[in-house]
C-alpha cells in the first residue's frame, strides 16, 4: 500500500510540475534567453558588466573609453536576439512575430523612429536603436530588456 501511495504522489507531483511548465507565460523563456544572451555579450565583448546593468536601469552617460565596448555589446545581443545582422541591418519581419498582432503597427512606427536614417557602424546603429528603445518606455516582447 505504501508503495502505490508513493507512486502516486510521484505521479502527482511530476503532473503538476509538468503543468505549470505548459501553462508557463512563453515571454518567462524569452527573459531567460535575453539574459543568457546579455551575459555571453558581456564576456564576448569584455565590456564592463556595472555599464550594462547602468544601461538596463536608464544610464547611459559612458566614459569615451567604454562606449566601443558597450556599442559591440549592443551588436552582439542585437545580433544573437536575431534582430540585427553584422552590417547593422535591422530585421523588422523577426522583430514584429515577436509582438503580439494587435500591436505590431505600433511596434513598426516605433523600430522604424529608433532606427537611424544615416549610413554609420553597425555597433552605432544597434546602440543608439536600444538607447532610443528604452527611452520610449516600451513595453513590447521584442525589446531585448524584457
Amino acid at each position: 500500500m505504501l508503495r502505490i501511495n508513493v507512486a502516486v504522489a510521484v505521479f502527482i507531483v511530476n503532473l503538476i510540475r509538468g503543468w505549470g511548465q505548459t501553462t508557463q507565460d512563453p515571454r518567462v523563456g524569452e527573459m531567460l534567453l535575453a539574459k543568457r544572451y546579455q551575459m555571453e555579450c558581456i564576456e564576448e565583448t569584455r565590456v564592463d558588466p556595472d555599464i550594462i546593468a547602468g544601461i538596463k536601469n536608464g544610464r547611459w552617460s559612458i566614459p569615451w573609453n567604454a562606449r566601443p565596448l558597450a556599442m559591440k555589446w549592443a551588436l552582439c545581443v542585437m545580433m544573437k536576439r536575431g534582430l540585427m545582422t553584422k552590417e547593422g541591418v535591422y530585421k523588422l519581419d523577426v522583430a514584429l512575430r515577436m509582438v503580439p498582432r494587435e500591436e505590431r503597427d505600433a511596434a513598426e512606427k516605433l523600430i522604424d523612429s529608433c532606427l537611424s536614417p544615416k549610413a554609420i557602424p553597425a555597433e552605432n546603429i544597434a546602440f543608439e536603436f536600444i538607447h532610443c528603445f528604452q527611452d520610449t518606455k516600451s513595453n513590447y516582447s521584442v525589446s531585448i530588456f524584457i
